[in-house]
């Protein structure tokens, strides 16, 4: 996995490879997760993601095959201490697979930001402005919609500026 994979995906992953696994061989199985995140999201009616949509719909192809079932992680339990064994070993060799929203918005935000900050650094005016805000904060500026207007001007002056 890549470092931007998490752990959901990883655990998604395994109950996704499973279903397909019974489904592909006809028999009946029980899929047991220490995830709790993963068997709150295949249960969950308000899904958006793709990737967990397709898990759903392989689960339901296999409806009569898999069945879910959920384990206290590190508690002794053989069977998940050998899934958590080769979890950690697939983590370091395993397939590459699609970039988690999250991490996308995350890395987006540190971009802008650092943009944000360039921009303020050099600017020359708002010299009072900076001796309240030496760095752009987007924490501070969130709330009030009139300080957002002005994040909005600054970007679009420095995407202006770029072209």
């Amino acid at each position: 996995m890549n470092p931007f994979n998490s752990v959901f995906q990883a655990e998604m992953t395994a109950i996704d490879s499973a279903a397909g696994w019974a489904l592909e061989r006809n028999v009946k199985i029980k899929v047991f997760s220490d995830s709790k995140y993963s068997i709150e999201a295949i249960r969950s009616p308000k899904v958006k993601s793709n990737f967990v949509l397709s898990v759903k719909d392989n689960l339901y192809n296999a409806k009569d095959l898999v069945s879910l079932v959920w384990v206290k992680a590190h508690a002794g339990n053989p069977g998940n201490e050998l899934a958590d064994h080769f979890a950690k070993i697939a983590s370091s060799c395993g397939a590459d697979m699609s970039i988690p929203a999250p991490f996308v918005k995350r890395v987006c935000k540190e971009f802008l930001m650092n943009e944000w900050n360039s921009y303020w650094k050099k600017s020359t005016t708002g010299k009072r402005t900076k001796e309240i805000l030496p760095l752009a904060n987007l924490d501070l500026l969130i709330s009030n919609k009139y300080a957002c207007l002005s994040i909005m001007d600054i970007f679009q002056h420095i995407w202006a500026g770029s072209k």
